[in-house]
């Protein structure tokens, strides 16, 4: 008799089982497939699921798929992740630079020089070095923190809903599953396009996009728990044979193709009671990240045609209500840091990083004020990333961060390009190389060596020693010479050309930071003068004389050359305390200041500067000059010359909406030289106004411009590159 009430007990429990087993909620999973600015329609596709009450079991992720997904995973709204996805300066992303003002000023002095964006690597053989990645991934980084919480947990599965993100072994080609340790190297990992984003050291790998092995990981979510499959391919088709026209558009294909042969398989192994969506994006694609709002309705729309077969999935209200607060109280939160490690990274001393970061323990870490620390570090321009990882500790978090070193450091090249004409008289060039060797000791000392060859010629080296390990105090020898050529005019007319040269050299001792700087030291110069052509209206000399210089600027304009907010100072002088006979007890000193206000659509942008000098100098101490673009416009260029001068001026520019970068500008100037040989022009102010387009080119800022002024004289301006 008991073995007959055994085996009914255990009927009982094998009923009840396969009962409750049939009756019991599937388990979901979602699969969001990569495809660049495409998958922001996964936001779109996941606010039509929580309108029907269909709840979310396990997501897999690739590349902005695992983007959106880990929002979601965490605990973000749809409504949070759109407005996190508008608000994004995406282009400020991809550039992967640091608002100008966070630069050390040493770094903004090479804007002047309107160098190519292009910076390329010396090995010490002397082979040239170019870096593994076009794009920096440190701006994204903020974004991703930002996205997920600034928070971390030991185990993706403790998530509020569990998470995987799909990478790829670059060295194997094996397809990596990331389901703990930091969630944002996750993130990197699964969105490192080889070539374009930097790929992602992580647990003896080295990680890139996900892409390349599952675009749609369906199996993955499977194994993870899915009785469904809630799977949205967000690829991009291939091309058709009429729109393989060349070699970027056979690339295009050679990628789409690669990405399509991994999908079909995981398409192919969809189910009967499984949901597929392919959202239709027309003419929107994989880089319109600004186009977020119509990604999102592209989404939104592609779900509600699948809303039949959703809607299979959707619960009661109360079951829904109970799943979203069980996720919503799981919600990811930041913990308190309780270590700070920054990994040893080669040249670059980690004693000092950690010293200037000065992160608390204790305390959550405040991730804006971390951010901003990071982006003055990442703009001293010794790394190519300074990422760092958060580990889940139990009661708090490890905070590791991880400097990564320019590949091609760390000695850099530099190069530049500037041109101009008047259409008449003046047709200035120069080429413009630059060398800086950097971290030369443990303090951070750097060599920079300039050389300009043109109409103008010019050689600048410097060596910079700080003097304490993150300190803003420096000693700086010095060495420069250029020579220009000088055009002297009369009544309108250029009347003889000279050879002017300048020879310097010394040592500054000062302290600097990205605000500005501020140095002054002992200084040799030798000044040198000699007629080519024309009127001897100035004797051929040479003179030298040996004093103390000084400069202070300050540099907080957000652009060099087309700023909308911000102020430049330079105020610079230079006594004579011991000279040849052509000069005796000499001092000059002067100033230039620019400083920029938005007013409305537009920018002012107001300009002063002039120059006073003491004692006798001759003529040769330091020559200046009005005339020129900007520079008095009106006027030739170089055509009012002397050491004594002042010029105002003030621009209005506007962003013009047809092609990024593009500006037109007016401007109103006025200037006077006070000792110029022709006493009728010394002692008159004399005006010019400007008009012209510009753009900011990746060559440097163009110009095309006309001028008009007190002279009775229309000039006429094409400039790339510095301003003459």
């Amino acid at each position: 008799m008991r073995k007959f009430y055994v085996l009914g007990l255990m009927t009982l429990i094998f009923t009840v089982n396969s009962w409750a087993a049939e009756n019991r909620r599937p388990k979901i999973g979602l699969v969001l497939g990569g495809g660049g600015a495409r998958g922001i329609a996964h936001v779109g596709i996941i606010k039509v699921l929580e309108e029907n009450r269909i709840p979310v079991d396990c997501i897999a992720g690739t590349s902005i798929g695992s983007l959106v997904g880990a929002s979601y995973a965490v605990g973000a709204t749809p409504e949070e992740m759109r407005k996190q996805i508008s608000d994004a300066n995406w282009g400020n992303m991809f550039l992967a630079k640091a608002p100008r003002q966070a630069y050390p000023f040493r770094r903004k002095q090479d804007d002047k020089l309107s160098m190519l964006g292009v910076e390329v690597g010396l090995a010490d053989g002397g082979q040239l070095k170019l870096p593994l990645a076009a794009i920096s991934t440190q701006e994204i980084e903020y974004f991703l923190r930002n996205l997920t919480y600034g928070g971390t947990v030991a185990n993706f599965d403790s998530l509020p809903i569990p998470y995987r993100a799909i990478a790829t072994d670059l060295a194997t080609g094996d397809m990596v599953i990331m389901k703990d340790g930091d969630l944002v190297t996750a993130l990197r990992a699964s969105m490192a396009v080889p070539g374009i984003f930097p790929s992602v050291p992580s647990k003896g790998h080295i990680l890139a996009d996900g892409g390349l092995v599952r675009n749609l990981p369906v199996d993955v979510v499977r194994n993870m728990c899915a009785d469904v499959v809630i799977a949205i391919d967000v690829g991009a088709a291939p091309l058709s044979q009429g729109e393989i026209t060349g070699i970027f558009s056979v690339m295009d294909q050679y990628t789409r193709l690669m990405m399509i042969q991994n999908v079909r398989p995981q398409v192919a192994g969809l189910k009967d009671k499984d949901v597929f969506i392919a959202p239709q994006f027309d003419a929107l694609g994989s880089m319109d990240f600004d186009q977020s709002d119509k990604l999102i309705e592209v989404g939104r729309v592609a779900a509600m045609k699948a809303l039949p077969s959703l809607r299979r999935y959707s619960v009661s209200e109360k079951e829904y209500a109970a799943w979203a607060t069980n996720r919503i109280s799981k919600k990811l939160k930041p913990k308190p840091i309780q270590k700070v490690t920054v990994a040893d990274s080669g040249w670059v001393n980690a004693a000092t990083l950690k010293d200037e970061l000065k992160v608390p323990t204790g305390v959550n870490l405040n991730i804006d004020k971390f951010h901003d620390q990071l982006t003055q570090l990442y703009a001293t321009g010794d790394f190519s990333q300074l990422d760092y990882e958060l580990y889940d500790s139990g009661a708090g978090q490890d905070l590791l961060v991880l400097p990564v070193q320019k590949n091609w450091g760390p000695n850099y090249l530099n190069f530049g390009l500037s041109l101009g004409t008047d259409f008449e008289s003046s047709y200035p060039w120069n080429l413009t190389a630059m060398y800086r060797r950097t971290w030369i000791n443990s303090l951070g000392a750097e060599w920079k060596s300039i050389l300009q060859m043109g109409n103008s010629s010019m050689f600048y080296t410097e060596f910079y020693q700080p003097t304490t390990a993150g300190g803003n105090g420096f000693v700086a020898p010095y060495f420069r010479y250029y020579r220009i050529p000088l055009a002297l005019w009369q009544e309108g007319d250029e009347v003889a050309k000279y050879k002017y040269s300048k020879l310097s050299f010394g040592a500054d001792v000062g302290v600097g930071s990205e605000i500005g700087e501020f140095r002054f030291g002992p200084a040799f110069n030798e000044y040198s003068a000699s007629r080519n052509i024309g009127s001897s209206i100035l004797p051929n000399s040479r003179t030298d004389d040996y004093g103390l210089r000084f400069n202070f600027f300050y540099d907080q304009l957000d652009n060099y050359f087309f700023p909308s907010t911000g102020a430049y100072l330079d105020l610079y002088g230079y006594y004579s305390i011991g000279a040849s006979e052509d000069i005796d007890n000499y001092g000059l000193y002067g100033l230039t200041f620019r400083g920029a206000m938005t007013a409305g659509k537009g920018v002012f942008q107001f300009t002063l500067k002039g120059q006073t000098s003491t004692g006798d100098n001759g003529v040769l101490a330091d020559v200046s000059w009005l005339g020129g673009f900007l520079n008095l416009s009106s006027y030739r260029y170089q055509e009012l010359i002397g050491d004594q001068f002042a010029y105002g001026s003030v621009q209005y520019y506007r962003r013009m909406p047809f092609l990024s970068g593009s500006y037109w500008g007016a401007a109103l100037e006025t200037g006077r030289v006070f000792n110029y040989f022709d006493k009728k022009i010394a002692d008159e102010w004399h005006v010019s106004g400007t008009g012209y387009l510009a753009y900011d080119s990746i060559l440097g800022p163009m110009y095309l411009a006309a001028a008009y002024g007190d002279n009775k004289t229309w000039s006429c301006y094409f400039m790339l590159g510095k301003q003459f």
